[in-house]
């Protein structure tokens, strides 16, 4: 055996030293620290009765286009993809991150509008902040706290496809200054660039969040500024939540021309009861403008449908778990224009799913939509706009169907 001095062997014990050393501190920082890649891919394809001009977006126009079937991204949600991860900085304490953008199935485009119109990478959220007993708080651009709230109530769950979501975007449309072209909604904007959202630790069940967004406009500090506060309620039976939010300078032309007014205001009570296999729930919502409240008419260029600034709407629904791999949805959504009288639409949504595993699933959706009013196009799906219900007079309207399958994978 080569004899080695014992020089030579204490740097090669001290390098084993160094490198198990060094080792062991990238163990712990990876038990630290940590970030994952998630999101999920949905494409299906859907078949309705009449859609409007897409030139338009959600402002309320009398086209109809005719029946349409083609692939849609999106009948539980939007394909979506993100990286989120968390650091841990001991007592308790840590930081997190998420960054969060849309992608489309169909033809693998990324991103989409922001509060300003842009189009964003990380559309749906890009924040950063800290978490420990005190509850927490992040900063950036984040999913606003009402939607899990109201969609936490819904059987249909906030799907894309006929659901309390789709209903919303319904009193959106009804305002005459929503097109979809920018985030900054007219009636509870679902997401929100320079917010920051405090969220309670769970007490005794309950959870509150608060928000506010920084405006960033000089000289007029409530120019484009939100807020929005929630509580929500779980037990193994039980949801219920509660939610307001105030918005200033949402809606198509004020958003781009800030002047400070109080344009969006959202209340909502929503409740859902679960006794095994059967979910009952059922919501209300108040939506409204605050600086125009009455009744009004856009211009041609805008589609020509009146508006509206006082909006309500009512949900039910029923839902069934058939087996672990089967369950069965429903709801019922009602909206009325305080602000126009006889102007209406109501829609009936139907679901099944099959969960091949706990991160893919097959679905079937049908809804019908009676849409009343020049300013009514409440649609089946998010992102295919359909043709208003007629010159405001009770006696017109327009029935609307829907037909999606499709799959969704999480990864």
């Amino acid at each position: 055996m080569k004899h080695i001095p014992k020089k030579q062997q204490f740097i090669y014990y001290t390098q084993a030293l160094a490198l198990t050393g060094l080792s062991a501190l990238c163990m712990l920082a990876a038990a630290q620290s940590s970030a994952e890649l998630y999101g999920a891919i949905d494409a299906g394809i859907i078949s309705e009765s009449n859609t409007s001009n897409p030139a338009l977006g959600y402002l309320p126009n009398p086209t109809n286009r005719g029946h349409l079937t083609e692939m849609k991204d999106g009948g539980v949600a939007l394909s979506f993809w993100g990286i989120r991860g968390s650091e841990d900085l001991g007592d308790g304490l840590k930081a997190n991150f998420a960054l969060q953008g849309n992608f489309n199935a169909t033809n693998g485009t990324a991103g989409g509008p922001n509060s300003t119109g842009a189009t964003s990478l990380f559309n749906q959220q890009a924040n950063v902040g800290i978490s420990g007993a005190f509850g927490a708080i992040k900063a950036g651009r984040v999913i606003s706290p009402i939607f899990s709230a109201f969609t936490s109530t819904d059987v249909r769950a906030g799907a894309y496809f006929g659901s309390g979501l789709t209903a919303v975007v319904g009193m959106n449309s009804a305002t005459g200054s929503f097109s979809g072209a920018n985030s900054n909604a007219s009636i509870g904007s679902l997401y929100n660039d320079n917010a920051l959202v405090y969220s309670s630790p769970v007490i005794n069940g309950f959870v509150g969040s608060v928000e506010v967004t920084i405006g960033g406009v000089s000289g007029n500090a409530t120019a484009l500024r939100q807020s929005a506060a929630t509580l929500t309620y779980s037990d193994p039976n039980w949801k219920f939540d509660a939610l307001i939010y105030s918005g200033h300078d949402n809606g198509l032309i004020a958003s781009f021309t800030p002047t400070g007014n109080n344009t969006d205001r959202l209340m909502q009570m929503g409740g859902l009861y679960t006794d095994g296999a059967w979910s009952f729930a059922t919501a209300w919502f108040k939506g409204s403008n605050p600086s125009k409240s009455v009744a009004g008419m856009n211009p041609a260029l805008l589609g020509g449908a009146q508006t509206s600034g006082d909006l309500t709407m009512f949900s039910l629904g029923l839902g069934y778990k058939v087996s672990a791999t089967v369950n069965l949805t429903s709801g019922y959504y009602e909206l009325k224009d305080q602000a126009n009288a006889g102007n209406h639409a109501n829609m009936f949504a139907i679901g099944a799913d099959y969960n091949f595993s706990a991160k893919t699933k097959l679905y079937l959706n049908a809804a019908s939509v009676d849409n009343v009013g020049s300013n009514m196009n409440m649609a089946p799906e998010y992102g295919v706009p359909v043709t208003a219900g007629g010159k405001g007079a009770v006696s017109q309207g327009i029935t609307t169907t829907a037909f999606m399958i499709g799959l969704r994978q999480k990864f």
